[in-house]
């Protein structure tokens, strides 16, 4: 189980954005990942018992061993959950007898069933992450606090978290739709994360997720994160020199090669700004913003969104 620290620091995420669950989401290539882990161990900082979901891309299992977490160095526990053992966990639970159940999770015309079924592993896997964010401890206490799902890119992403309001529009009744209408009422509680880097692609497909996120289930985002960022900034007398466009006789001139770096430092400097405009006004949000780090560990993540969260 995620360990609590043992200094008691009090807690710096003031709108509870960490709190539940957060399902974290981005194009790939992003840093989704490593922002999800940082995450994670900004959460146990915080002095949460902190559980981190690993999602697969493919949504296929890997093993028959049933998922347990696992602690990891950075204080909080992690999780690879994969879809086919969450549908066997799932079948055990609505059959209730286990010799019956076995039967049917090892018979061929499941095993196509399962495969063949559009939406069913997402809805499933939602299904058990659910469970984890209701698990107590023998006091009664959440036995997580915070749980950070790193889900699939944002296509697959979209999906999954449409799949539960998709399944209870198409089948209203029968024991999916129950789990459906459970998943619906609990996402409302959850929140959401996207993750962006300051460049075309990956800014515009943020905000037609959260507009394509919005029209499918009427869920928003509460947090964005933009990564990667230089931030770079010019003395004064690199910017004189760039407004008043000293005049060099030699091109291959030491000075010259100075202005031309201050020049391309200014450019990605006016492109990081009007990446960053454009995403807050598409989402409405004012993103959280980490520059480029000496490593990916999850610990330097954390202390980078230690000190850029609102």
């Amino acid at each position: 189980m995620a360990r609590r620290r043992a200094d008691g620091s009090g807690r710096r995420d003031p709108r509870g954005l960490l709190d539940g669950a957060l399902f974290v989401l981005g194009k790939g290539g992003v840093g989704k990942s490593v922002i999800a882990e940082g995450l994670a161990a900004y959460a146990a900082s915080t002095n949460r018992r902190t559980l981190l979901i690993r999602i697969g891309e493919t949504l296929e299992a890997a093993s028959s061993a049933v998922p347990a977490p696992s602690p990891s160095k950075d204080g909080y526990d992690v999780l690879d959950l994969e879809a086919r053992l969450a549908m066997d966990e799932f079948v055990r639970h609505v059959v209730r007898l286990r010799p019956l159940a076995e039967r049917i999770t090892g018979s061929e015309v499941y095993r196509k069933f399962f495969a063949a079924a559009p939406g069913l592993p997402e809805l499933v896997l939602l299904g058990r992450i659910r469970e984890y964010a209701r698990e107590t401890d023998r006091q009664g206490e959440p036995r997580w606090e915070a749980i950070i799902v790193d889900c699939p890119s944002s296509g697959h992403g979209l999906l999954m978290l449409e799949t539960p309001f998709a399944a209870f529009r198409a089948v209203p009744i029968g024991p999916f739709a129950r789990l459906a209408s459970q998943i619906m009422e609990w996402l409302a509680t959850a929140r959401i994360a996207l993750v962006a880097i300051p460049e075309e692609m990956a800014v515009v497909e943020a905000i037609e997720f959260k507009d394509e996120l919005f029209e499918r289930t009427g869920l928003t985002p509460a947090l964005a994160c933009l990564n990667r960022m230089r931030r770079e900034t010019l003395s004064p007398a690199a910017r004189r020199a760039l407004t008043q466009g000293v005049v060099l006789t030699s091109a291959g001139s030491f000075d010259r090669l100075l202005l031309e770096a201050a020049a391309r430092a200014q450019r990605r400097s006016r492109l990081e700004a009007f990446h960053r405009r454009r995403l807050t006004r598409g989402l409405g949000l004012e993103p959280v913003l980490i520059g480029e780090l000496p490593n990916c560990r999850p610990a330097t993540v954390a202390a980078a969104l230690a000190e850029a969260m609102p």
